[in-house]
C-alpha cells in the first residue's frame, strides 16, 4: 500500500490533472512541483547560482546528491552521511483540552513524561492505555489539533553529537 501522498502523485500521472510547465521551454511534468524546480535549477539557471556549490571548484548543481558525487569523484571527498537515527520529542502541553478518551490519555501521558524518543515509541515503550501504545502520528495528531507544542532533538546515526533547535517547531 501506497503512502497517501504517493497514491496521489501516482494518480495525477494518469490524469494529468494537474501540470507544472517549465516558464523557459517546453518542459512541463505531472510529477511533484520539486521536478520542476529541479530542472529549472539544472538546465535554467547558471551553475553560480545554483543552490549547492562547490566549495573546491565553480561547479553548481541542483540537487544535494549531485554534489556529494562530484566532490567523491572530483576531489576524492566523501562527505559523511548525517541520517538521524532517532528523534526525540520535547513536549510542552497547550491550553487546548482533547474531548476523545484516549487523545485525553496521551494528553496525561505527556504530563508525565516530558521527553518521548522515537526509538521507545518503535519499542512500544510508551503505553498510555492498557495494551495502547504511543505513535508517532499520534504526536503529530496532536500537534496538528493543538494539544501540544514540541522541539525536536536529532541525534545523527555517524556521530555523537545532538542537534537541538533553538527556535519553536510545528511539525
Amino acid at each position: 500500500m501506497c503512502n497517501p501522498s504517493t497514491a496521489y502523485y501516482r494518480k495525477n500521472r494518469q490524469s494529468k490533472k494537474i501540470i507544472y510547465k517549465c516558464p523557459h521551454c517546453s518542459y512541463q511534468t505531472s510529477n511533484a512541483k520539486i521536478c520542476l524546480i529541479n530542472h529549472i535549477n539544472a538546465k535554467h539557471i547558471p551553475e553560480r547560482e545554483r543552490p549547492f556549490q562547490c566549495n573546491e571548484c565553480t561547479r553548481g548543481f541542483a540537487q544535494k546528491a549531485h554534489l556529494d558525487k562530484h566532490l567523491e569523484v572530483c576531489h576524492n571527498i566523501v562527505r559523511p552521511q548525517r541520517k538521524v537515527s532517532s528523534i526525540s520529542y520535547i513536549v510542552k502541553l497547550t491550553d487546548r483540552h482533547p474531548r476523545s478518551t484516549k487523545t485525553t490519555a496521551r494528553r496525561q501521558y505527556y504530563m508525565k513524561h516530558k521527553v518521548i524518543n522515537t526509538n521507545d515509541i518503535n519499542n512500544n515503550q510508551h503505553e498510555y492505555l492498557p495494551g495502547v501504545y504511543l505513535k508517532k502520528h499520534d504526536i503529530h495528531y496532536d500537534i496538528n489539533k493543538g494539544f501540544i507544542d514540541v522541539n525536536r532533538c536529532h541525534l545523527y546515526k555517524n556521530t555523537s553529537t545532538r542537534k537541538i533547535p533553538k527556535i519553536h517547531l510545528k511539525i
